[in-house]
């Protein structure tokens, strides 16, 4: 029957999710420290609060609050030494790194980054409008001059564009 397959469910999770072992602590960031932050929960500042799951730095998501916003943080062996964030109201960076690659974005400064171990978005487009201001063709008298004043004010208007959204990481 049914019912009986929703007890059993519920029994089972219960059984999985044991609370009696786990402590929920909820509280307000404090410091942000690379990958842990201080939280204070009632009158107490408690330290070296994790923000990821794991130590390991092949494969991360990182989501760095926003200082004073409220969160959440658990402890699977019952301490209050080995809290890690688990949820956050607000956040200023999300830090995605795979391997050679990592991804930011920076909300706090509306910006967003990109790079591997060969280069970043920030230097592609960096590269790109210094070529473009430089830019020489062949002529039948010789090389040309530098781009005219109007296409070196348009790709100083792409550069002031890009650099208003894209940060070097």
């Amino acid at each position: 029957c049914v019912m009986d397959r929703i007890a059993e469910l519920k029994r089972r999770l219960l059984e999985t999710v044991r609370m009696d072992e786990r402590v929920i602590l909820s509280g307000t960031v404090v410091s942000i420290q690379t990958d842990t932050c201080t939280v204070k929960v009632d009158d107490i500042e408690l330290s070296d609060v994790k923000l990821k799951a794991t130590a390991s730095d092949a494969q991360t998501l990182l989501l760095i609050p926003t200082i004073g916003t409220n969160v959440m943080m658990i402890s699977t062996d019952g301490s209050i030494d080995n809290l890690a964030v688990i949820k956050c109201d607000q956040i200023d960076k999300v830090i995605a790194k795979n391997g050679d690659f990592e991804m930011e974005i920076d909300l706090k400064a509306s910006k967003i980054g990109a790079k591997n171990a060969t280069t970043g978005i920030y230097e592609l487009f960096d590269q790109l409008q210094s070529i473009l201001k430089n830019l020489k063709v062949h002529t039948p008298v010789g090389p040309s001059g530098t781009p005219l004043p109007d296409s070196i004010l348009a790709i100083v208007n792409f550069e002031t564009a890009f650099k208003t959204i894209l940060k070097q990481i």
